[in-house]
Order: C-alpha cells, then structure tokens, then sequence
C-alpha cells in the first residue's frame, strides 16, 4: 500500500491481482507496481520501503546461518520487491523493516482514532513473538509484554483446525463449527491469570528453537488431541460434524485466554479503548465475546489484520518518523482503499463477454439490484474501489434475501461452501439495535447476537448459536450500497441483505470486471451489477 504523510493513498493486496489465493511467496511487485500507477508516481518518489518483519531476527530465532538466510528468506531484498524494469536503471528507494508485532500494533491504533489505547497482537508469530500487548498513546507505541512463539494462540488454532480436517489456512472454518458444539473437551491452552508468561500447558517442547520447536509443538498438540478429545483422531474429513465439541471446546479456550489478555492490555495501558490485530484478531466470535464482556469501551479491529495489514503498520512507523508533526494518519471508517474499474473497462469486458446488458443511472440501478435480491435472486455486486481485507463490504459483494434460510444453501452452492458454513449480514446502520445486541462495526469483524425476536425475520444470516457478523453500512461510507439496502427494506420491510465474498472456490475476491464476469457465468447467480451496468439472466 501506499501512504503519504501517514495517509493512505491505495492499498492492492497481491492475491488480487495474480490471483493466486494467499500469494504464498510471491513478490509483491505487481502491488507496487499498481499503487505507484494509482498514485502517478514513480520508486524515485518514494522516501522509503517499509517491510513489516525484521528477517535478520527472525533468521536468528530460526537458528539460520548466512547461506540459510539468504535462500528460506530472500523477502527483503530489493530486487525482488522492486523489478528492474520499474526502477528503469534508477537506485531503489532505501529500504527499512519494522518490528513484526510492532506494525501490527501501529496498523490497528493510528487508524482507530483513539489517542490513547491498549493494544493487542496476537498472531502465529513475528520474528520471537506471538502475542504482544501496547501501550498507545499521543502517536507513541511500546509493547512492554510478549510472549513467545511457543506460547501462540495461532499455532494452537491453527493445529486444532488441523486436527479437525481442515487446513492451517481455514481456521475460519473451525470457528464455524465450534457454534454447533459444547465446550468441554480439555485443552492444553490456559489464561494466564497469574502472569506467568505462559499459555501452553505443553512444555516438554518449549525450549526448542526455530523450525523444528515449530514443527514438535504441533505434534505435540495434535498427540493431545488425539488422547483427550473425542473423536480420538484426526482428519476424519468425511465426518466433519462430529468435531463440533471439539471446535467448541478449542475456540472456548482461545477466548478465555484472549479475555485474560485484554484484561492485562487496558490495566497496562491505563485506557479502556482497544485495539486487535494480527491474524487471531480475524476470529469474529472471539471479538463478539470481547465487545460484551465489559473489559473495554471501545474496540477497533483492522480490517485486514493479517500479515496484509504488517506493511500497512510498518509505513505507518516509518511515516511517524520521518515526517513528525506532519504525521496525520487519518481514521479508518471503511475499508474501501483498493482499486475501482472505469466505466471503459466494464463497458469493454461487457462487450467482450458477448452478455447483454443495460446502463442505468445509479437510483435506477440500486432499485432494480433490490429488485432482483427481494425476489430471491442471487446478485453479484461490483461497485468502487475495492475492499481492503478478506471480508467483502459492499464492493465486492455476492447478496441475496436474508428473509430465506434456502438462500444460504443456494449461495453455500455457488460458491462451493460447506452447508453448515454460515453467511453474514449487511444492515443500515439506523436498524441496527432493531436486529442485533452488540457492537456497531464497519468491517463485519465482530460478532453480535440477533436479537430473538428477528431470528425468524433474518434466518440465513443467523448461525445455530443465535449470533451474526454484521456489517454497519453507513450513507457516509458506501452511499450506492446504503441506497440498494435502502431500497431493499422498502420492498421487504428488512434492511438486511446476506453479504458474502464475490469469489469462487479457493480464488482471492475479484478485482477486475473480467473475474467478476467469468464467476457469473460460470455460475447460478441471476444478476450482475457492474459499475453503472445491469446483466440479468432469464427468469425461470
């Protein structure tokens, strides 16, 4: 992404455009290359490249000598971040790494808008670390307390959703399954009440380093697993529902430690705001726990708090020190940072797919989406700047009827989602406390209960615990999407639509107009909004 003066300027995230999902070591030169082409700049223009990990320690914690260094983490060199072609034979611009947790903890407080805050990190790890807590405040940061690597929360996830068939990469997954389960199952994670600086009750394997304590802690955990919770084994794939106790019993344990932590964080901090980030802080019902439990005033959690967000945080402690008072990072009340289609593009990619298609002016096209999603369709919704983050927001979005629990299965269908996986709403934010108990939030990132008394109203964005991840959708934020929810409860009485991902299976979300095409094509989606385009399938 790129910033100026603390402000972000685009963010492209490099699965969107090599549509790779992940990018899994892939060089971040397209991404560059796009944000440098958004802003109309060059590498020349740039006044440093912040990397948001330290490799030189975290080669030390892995215990690599220089040849290692060199070949398991070739990620901060210039050459591959920067191809020679786009520095056209000038010098790269100097290139700076932040601590790993220390961007995670910058990438969620500057854009808060708190002044003062705690901070939590909580990740698989970062160099040494893999939970730190902040203390924030007057655009400072320091993390006084973290804990190892073999204390982390996102191992210990990451193992479970492993030993529950899934991969390390779909711990969302677990954390669907564990609202069908009880928790009860012993597990070989604790709070640390007592600050001890532990978590794991395993420690025959704490002090191995690098690598291999990595891969014997896994081990470990997965040998508990096997012992103490039912069923007594692991990747039973084709039987994936008799692991809810044992979801449940995991995604218990994750939020008891993540309450005790919070606790410490604010005393430590001397505020009741707070802010999450690192890849834990994705697990929308761990936040759902937090936000009514008490412990805090305000909660921000950013949107994309993955490893996506480290280089966001990173320039940001770069920009706090290069420009001083200058520095004005901004607030962040929406997640719309990425790359918007022209109306060319469309028109082209339109022409091109052969699909005929009408244009309308934006009220007109709000209401005849609406129209399509009040009688049961399936609407792919294409629209601005893309979204930041692995939650789609009204950019790029896959929408239908709440009111119909069938909507779900037929959604969970085209996208080739497993069944019981549940889907989200997007809701006006003046009908908020109609439907949900909870708090507000922007990026469907933290968990509410719906209220009982709509739980029949909004059936298919309601999980079996009673709990949704809604999305606030403001006039102010996302003025074509708060006018189509608009236009919605006018035809159905409910300002609710389901909002998933506008992706297929194991793709990243669609950027450009040709991906979104192709999905709908190939798919049972009944509708297209595309830009200022309508395509409607026949009926029937």
């Amino acid at each position: 992404m790129l910033l100026h003066e603390g402000r972000l300027v685009v963010w492209v995230e490099q699965e969107r455009l090599s549509r790779t999902k992940h990018a899994i070591d892939e060089p971040p030169a397209e991404a560059l290359r796009a944000c440098l082409e958004f802003a109309g700049i060059g590498p020349a223009d740039l006044d440093c490249i912040a990397l948001g990990s330290d490799h030189d320690a975290l080669a030390r914690w892995l215990c690599l000598d220089a040849e290692q260094r060199r070949k398991v983490l070739p990620f901060d060199r210039p050459e591959r971040i920067l191809p020679a072609d786009l520095l056209d034979g000038g010098a790269p611009p100097p290139m700076v790494s932040v601590r790993h947790h220390l961007a995670h903890a910058a990438s969620a407080f500057y854009p808060s808008g708190f002044d003062r805050a705690a901070g939590l990190v909580m990740d698989a790890m970062g160099e040494d670390a893999s939970t730190s807590l902040a203390v924030c405040q007057n655009k400072e940061l320091s993390l006084p307390v973290s804990y190892g690597v073999e204390e982390s929360l996102g191992f210990f996830y990451e193992a479970a959703a492993l030993y529950a068939g899934f991969s390390r990469l779909q711990t969302g997954k677990l954390m669907g399954l564990a609202s069908y389960g009880t928790p009860g199952q012993p597990m070989p994670l604790e709070a640390d009440r007592n600050q001890s600086g532990r978590l794991w009750t395993l420690r025959h394997n704490a002090r191995t380093p690098g690598r291999t304590g990595i891969n014997n802690r896994e081990e470990d955990l997965l040998a508990f697993f096997g012992e103490q919770s039912f069923p007594h084994c692991r990747r039973e794939t084709a039987e994936v529902m008799a692991y809810q106790d044992f979801a449940a019993s995991a995604q218990a344990a994750l939020e008891d430690a993540i309450l005790t932590l919070a606790e410490r964080a604010v005393s430590l901090a001397g505020s009741r705001d707070l802010t999450l980030s690192g890849g834990v802080a994705l697990n929308c019902s761990a936040n759902g726990v937090l936000s009514r439990s008490g412990l805090c005033d305000r909660l921000f959690v950013q949107p994309a708090s993955t490893d996506s967000g480290v280089a966001y945080g990173a320039a940001l402690v770069k920009a706090r020190e290069l420009y001083g008072t200058a520095f004005q990072p901004g607030e962040m009340r929406d997640a719309y940072w990425g790359l918007e289609s022209t109306r060319t593009e469309i028109r082209a990619a339109l022409d091109t797919s052969g699909l005929p298609y009408r244009e309308l002016a934006a009220p007109a096209l709000c209401e005849a989406a609406a129209d399509v999603i009040a009688r049961d369709g399936i609407l792919a919704w294409h629209q601005g700047r893309a979204e930041i983050g692995p939650r789609s927001l009204g950019a790029r979005s896959l929408l239908g009827n709440p009111a119909r629990r069938a909507t779900l299965a037929r959604i969970n269908r085209i996208k080739q989602r497993e069944v019981w996986r549940p889907l989200a709403p997007s809701v006006l934010d003046t009908h908020f406390s109609s439907y949900f108990d909870g708090t507000p939030n922007p990026f469907m990132i933290v968990s509410a209960l719906v209220r009982p008394e709509m739980r029949r109203r909004i059936p298919a964005v309601t999980h079996v615990d009673g709990t949704a991840r809604p999305q606030l959708v403001t006039r102010s934020a996302n003025p074509r999407f708060h006018d189509l929810l608009t236009h919605l409860h006018r035809k159905t009485g409910t300002p609710i639509a389901i909002n998933t991902s506008l992706n297929g299976p194991e793709e990243p979300i669609c950027l450009r107009p040709a991906e979104t095409i192709r999905l709908f094509q190939s798919t049972e989606i009944d509708a297209l909004a595309l830009g200022d385009f309508l395509v409607e399938k026949p009926h029937g």
